[in-house]
């Protein structure tokens, strides 16, 4: 139990991809092998869409260190980090000016400490603000007395810097009306093995969280002395950029990624692993947790964001050993509690920017290119080559065998493109041919598109995939799936 009112747990995120060992359990909500499926809040599946390229010219250097949206005096700034500079658009990533030039190649962090931004790094760069507007540059913060940290945020008035090179426990702050020019004297360090060290910070429910690799620690400000006393509330640590907060079943949780690579929710005082569903390899996905490479570049490139738009947590990961950039983006869908990947997800960072009074979903890949998510059929002018699997079909039992005739698929009238139909049976391993081919209009004059398919089969178990042809139109969306069969005894087919 997680939630006050109505208890969240891990078997509440039952829908999307499940990999289980119990395949034979699987429902029509369930997929033991689906990607770049999206389950969307009202029962219906779909293609997903894809993202759209904002810059024309990319940005120098190894691009998406950091992004990070930014609104200062009347206008709202996108700001990226890539190369050894630190750039900001205020056109959505369009068109760029360089506001910083001497940053380490690494992952960098921004942070909005009152009216500045504040600029962290994985090296240890020197702290830098900016005050937002487009005849400035970031300048040094505080200099000679802010210590050069990973890690900022403002809390209660504060703002607080975290891990420096010496102290990588090290919990440092100033008042934030003094933070451009305090001596920075006041400092603690939370309790750990010398190994630990902080990995991030996040604001749950009005209060403050600081992970470390093991722990995560409370830290309240309370004045007098000492200013501020913490307390050791889990035995875990969040991975470093996948930590966000996300309103589940009505409660405000933070979602992050472990260093065991499982999903959990935090909400203050009690945890729960949202990820069992999706952790075991069935040897038919192409995506699971324990898929997860920890070889390569390991779980530190692994980042996140919270899409308000979408209600979405999307975690970025890498498939696959000796990866120096994210392969796949896992989605848990605050509505539906569905999980479900997506591929060719290689966005160094993400953010959601607002421009014209609008949010957008913003990616930025390691060539310096920035793009809307969730706009378009392409990835990078990449087809998006989703597949869907249904789970396995039985009539009664698994031992019963039974003779299917046809199934229905019904969809939006908005759906477009061509859709194929493959088929297996009996647990086998491959697919036949596609079977079936249904070239989808969008059309007014129905309020359902029927698609039907004849299953001239006998068998025990039966499964099928949805695939579609490469193409620019509306992706398909499909509401319900019909399949009938008629049993026949019980034997071996």
């Amino acid at each position: 139990m997680i939630q006050k009112f109505d208890p969240l747990t891990s078997k509440d995120f039952d829908k999307g991809l499940v990999t289980r060992s119990d395949v034979l359990k699987l429902d029509m909500n369930q997929s033991p092998d689906c990607l770049d499926i999206k389950w969307n809040f009202d029962g219906s599946i779909q293609k997903r869409l894809g993202s759209s390229t904002m810059n024309s010219t990319a940005l120098q250097g190894t691009g998406g260190w950091a992004s990070f949206d930014f609104g200062a005096t009347s206008r709202r700034w996108l700001v990226v980090a890539a190369g050894t500079g630190i750039h900001a658009s205020s056109n959505l990533g369009v068109d760029f000016f360089v506001v910083q030039t001497s940053r380490t190649q690494t992952y960098q962090y921004f942070e909005r400490s009152k009216n500045v931004c504040i600029a962290t790094s994985d090296a240890y760069d020197v702290p830098l603000f900016w005050n937002g507007t487009g005849t400035t540059r970031f300048e040094t913060l505080a200099p000679g007395s802010a210590p050069s940290c990973k890690y900022s945020v403002n809390f209660q008035g504060f703002l607080i810097l975290l891990n420096s090179l010496a102290r990588p426990r090290g919990f440092f702050y100033a008042d934030d009306d003094l933070q451009l020019v305090s001596a920075w004297p006041d400092s603690f360090d939370l309790p750990s093995s010398y190994d630990d060290e902080i990995t991030g910070s996040f604001i749950l429910n009005k209060r403050l969280y600081v992970s470390t690799r093991y722990y995560l620690y409370r830290v309240l400000y309370t004045g007098g002395n000492p200013d501020w006393e913490y307390l050791k509330v889990k035995d875990f640590g969040f991975v470093p950029r996948t930590a966000r907060i996300v309103t589940l079943k009505g409660g405000e949780v933070a979602v992050g990624e472990d260093w065991s690579r499982r999903l959990r929710a935090f909400d203050g005082s009690d945890d729960v692993i949202l990820s069992d569903n999706i952790e075991n390899d069935n040897s038919m996905a192409e995506f699971s947790t324990s898929r997860i490479s920890y070889a390569g570049s390991g779980l530190v490139i692994n980042h996140s964001v919270y899409d308000p738009i979408e209600q979405e947590y999307r975690l970025c990961v890498a498939i696959g050993s000796a990866s120096s950039e994210t392969t796949h983006a896992i989605l848990i869908n605050a509505r539906t509690l569905a999980m479900y990947p997506y591929s060719n997800q290689r966005f160094q960072s993400m953010c959601v920017a607002e421009s014209a009074n609008r949010q957008y979903l913003i990616g930025v890949d390691r060539s310096g290119r920035v793009h809307v998510i969730n706009s378009g059929n392409l990835d990078i002018n990449l087809a998006v080559d989703e597949h869907y699997d249904s789970p396995f079909i039985y009539r009664r039992d698994p031992a019963e065998v039974s003779k299917a005739s046809h199934i229905d698929f019904y969809l939006t009238p908005t759906s477009s493109g061509t859709m194929n139909y493959q088929d297996r049976s009996d647990f086998s391993s491959v697919y036949q041919p596609i079977s079936a081919t249904t070239g989808l209009v969008t059309t007014n004059s129905v309020n359902l598109i029927k698609w039907s398919v004849d299953v001239p089969s006998t068998q025990n178990i039966y499964q099928f995939r949805l695939i579609s042809s490469a193409n620019t139109a509306n992706p398909w969306k499909l509401v319900r799936i019909g399949y009938f069969l008629e049993g026949m005894g019980i034997g071996g087919n």
